[in-house]
């Protein structure tokens, strides 16, 4: 038997190995592993190895997620049937329903893997956690973002701080820090605070380069392709300093404001703002300061989660390349244009299939021509529109339970502990 690691009959394409493989783009992304087995006897009817298992956590939600070798399927179900609640938040299943995801034992583990990770993008696994309410339980978006604050940042502050005064810290940082950390929790699908690194890299680049540094300031420099792929390379370049951890502040700064910057086409940033450039660095230095003191004083974990935040919001950032929903997206423009045979002619010519282009407009944007960039940009704002029109979240979005909704709704009081916007 060849036992190559690709070989769909490889001891090393069965059981826990590869189930390891296929979910690490989860842990990637945050979710952590609660409990791993498997049966490490044969299935007396196929002769092969059976079903490995894995149970994940993220924040208050949860995945059993099963991998069975001989039929080829990855299913991720709901392990929080008959558990104990005894948190400000109910232990949740992360999706609406049950997800099975067909790997044909004819694939390679490659294959595989690609596409178990494009399925969880395409389920918002790999983003942080958004919560669609029922109609009748508007009360609770605000009360959603408290509980979230209370269970997940709150003691994140106390753990790093052994005090119970990190509302004052927050405050001494003032209004307009409380207000602008405080848009995520404004934000609607409501958004979980989760430990996701690529979300927190797509905060640092989306308050620290594109927003609240100087650089719109001076977009009269650069037009909004250029733009794009100038905060592509912004979020590329910050990505690799951000574990689950912590963030390295350090290799941050010297990634944002490098002198040598350059976009994706080979052009310096330096050329394109002119005299701009300067007063942009020292604006990115101001803010990645202002981070750093955030860091310092509530901690990495606090720090982490309020980026996580901040840099999914559904209306802006949380679309940005490099989260899970634009690689979807992206993808299901060009398989619609496709299958209505409207993708521009130009693409055709230098890509062989439409997959070949999806692969490379999700993966490398910034590297497709101006036309490319501008038709791929209009494409995924008309599926945007699409969503829109049926009534749908921007983002994938779970539905809170009926059970979790009217459970919530009878334990709204008062609250003692306000978030950001609140306390300012």
């Amino acid at each position: 038997m060849d036992s190559r690691p690709d070989n769909p009959l490889s001891p090393h394409a069965l059981g826990p190995q590869l189930l390891e493989r296929l979910t690490a783009p989860l842990r990637q992304a945050g979710w952590m592993r609660d409990e791993t087995w498997y049966e490490d006897e044969a299935d007396d009817d196929s002769g092969h190895d059976a079903p490995a298992t894995v149970e994940l956590s993220r924040s208050n939600f949860h995945l059993f997620i099963t991998w069975s070798p001989t039929t080829g399927r990855l299913v991720i179900d709901d392990p929080t049937d008959d558990w104990d609640w005894d948190g400000h938040l109910p232990p949740l299943f992360a999706l609406d329903d049950p997800l099975t995801i067909d790997l044909s034992p004819h694939l390679t583990q490659v294959d595989k893997a690609e596409a178990a990770r494009r399925a969880f993008a395409a389920a918002g696994l790999l983003d942080t956690t958004r919560i669609h309410l029922p109609d009748d339980a508007t009360p609770l978006r605000g009360t959603l973002n408290t509980l979230f604050w209370k269970e997940h940042i709150s003691p994140a502050i106390r753990r790093h701080r052994r005090e119970h005064d990190g509302l004052q810290v927050l405050r001494a940082f003032g209004e307009d820090f409380s207000w602008r950390i405080g848009s995520g929790l404004r934000t609607y699908p409501v958004i979980c605070p989760d430990l996701v690194p690529s979300a927190a890299t797509r905060g640092i680049a989306e308050w620290c380069w594109r927003r609240e540094s100087d650089v719109e300031d001076w977009h009269f420099k650069i037009d909004d392709i250029a733009m794009a792929r100038a905060n592509i390379a912004a979020t590329r370049a910050v990505l690799p300093h951000v574990r689950p951890e912590a963030i390295d502040w350090h290799a941050v700064r010297l990634a944002l404001t490098a002198p040598a910057r350059r976009l994706a086409d080979g052009q310096a940033l330096r050329d394109i703002f002119e005299e701009g450039w300067e007063p942009i660095l020292v604006s990115i230095h101001r803010e990645i300061d202002l981070w750093q003191r955030v860091d310092e004083d509530l901690g990495p974990e606090a720090t982490m989660r309020m980026l996580s935040m901040h840099g999914s919001h559904t209306e802006s950032v949380g679309e940005w390349w490099g989260s899970g929903w634009f690689e979807t997206v992206t993808r299901r423009a060009i398989g619609r244009a496709a299958d209505a045979d409207t993708l521009p002619a130009s693409v055709l010519e230098v890509f062989t299939d439409p997959e070949h282009f999806a692969d490379a407009a999700a993966g490398h944007p910034d590297l497709l021509d101006d036309d490319t960039f501008a038709w791929l940009t209009r494409a995924t704002f008309q599926e945007q529109l699409l969503r829109h029109k049926a009534h749908l979240p921007r983002t994938t979005a779970l539905a809170l339970p009926d059970w979790a909704t009217q459970s919530l709704l009878a334990l709204i009081e008062p609250d003692d502990e306000p978030s950001p916007t609140e306390a300012s």
